[in-house]
């Protein structure tokens, strides 16, 4: 008899206790998501998206996220909706029972502007196009001419080593497209310009003209040259100017 009673409180225990949690999650479920937090998960010098622009995104073509309950919001489906903004690299989404949906955003950075013939727009630092925002500008080095797709993510790459050298960085203010796939860096300063060629093997190239930088600039001065060719393996070209009455 006492070990039919102890059995009949154990089930009745276990019965209990799944009507506490299963009262639990239709409660959970119906509760209405309270708040929204947006959250930038790493720091960027500029951000081309703000929480407003988020919401407007999550709710088009939607009900609104704040009169949803947690049942009804779909965390992949607003992820994939976040993630088509060229502005977001990624975004991961989250609801807890306190009725509060978190989305965890990477940006895209911008690395550089591209002026092209009919368009103007940003470079990312993946070699994505971006379109400028009314929200915030970028301080990056301005790219011009008619660049292809196929070289956004070369041109990224080759933005961002000059970005990344001190000596470089504070020579070159701006990239000029000429021809086909060769370029030229323009200087802050002094009457020359560098004909870089293609992008291929650009570290290379910019080995070759730190070396010239740093080891011959100071002799011979750029004061009577007119360009600098670094599209040859392992050396520098100084071009000479010519001047009036010369041959």
């Amino acid at each position: 008899m006492k070990r039919k009673l102890k059995i009949i409180k154990v089930v009745f225990g276990v019965a209990l206790l799944i009507a506490l949690i299963s009262f639990t999650v239709i409660h959970n479920a119906s509760r209405k998501v309270e708040k929204l937090d947006v959250a930038f998960v790493q720091p960027v010098e500029n951000y081309f998206i703000n929480d407003s622009v988020i919401r407007e995104v999550i709710n088009k073509d939607d009900k609104d996220i704040l009169k949803q309950t947690l049942s009804e919001v779909d965390v992949k489906k607003i992820e994939e909706k976040v993630s088509k903004s060229p502005y977001v690299d990624s975004v991961q989404v989250s609801k807890d029972i306190n009725g509060h949906l978190r989305l965890d955003i990477k940006a895209n950075k911008a690395v550089a502007r591209i002026s092209a013939p009919k368009n103007e727009f940003y470079l990312t630092e993946k070699g994505t196009k971006m379109p400028l925002s009314k929200l915030s500008s970028a301080n990056v080095i301005l790219v011009s001419g008619d660049v292809k797709p196929n070289e956004y993510e070369e041109l990224s790459k080759f933005v961002q080593a000059l970005k990344a050298d001190d000596l470089l960085k504070n020579h070159i203010i701006a990239v000029q497209k000429v021809g086909q796939r060769s370029y030229n860096l323009i200087v802050n300063t002094g009457n020359y310009y560098i004909e870089l060629g293609t992008l291929n093997n650009f570290e290379q190239k910019l080995h070759n003209l730190k070396l010239f930088y740093n080891q011959y600039i100071d002799y011979i001065g750029t004061g009577d040259y007119e360009k600098l060719t670094l599209k040859f393996v392992n050396q520098v070209v100084a071009t000479k100017r010519i001047k009036n009455g010369e041959q």
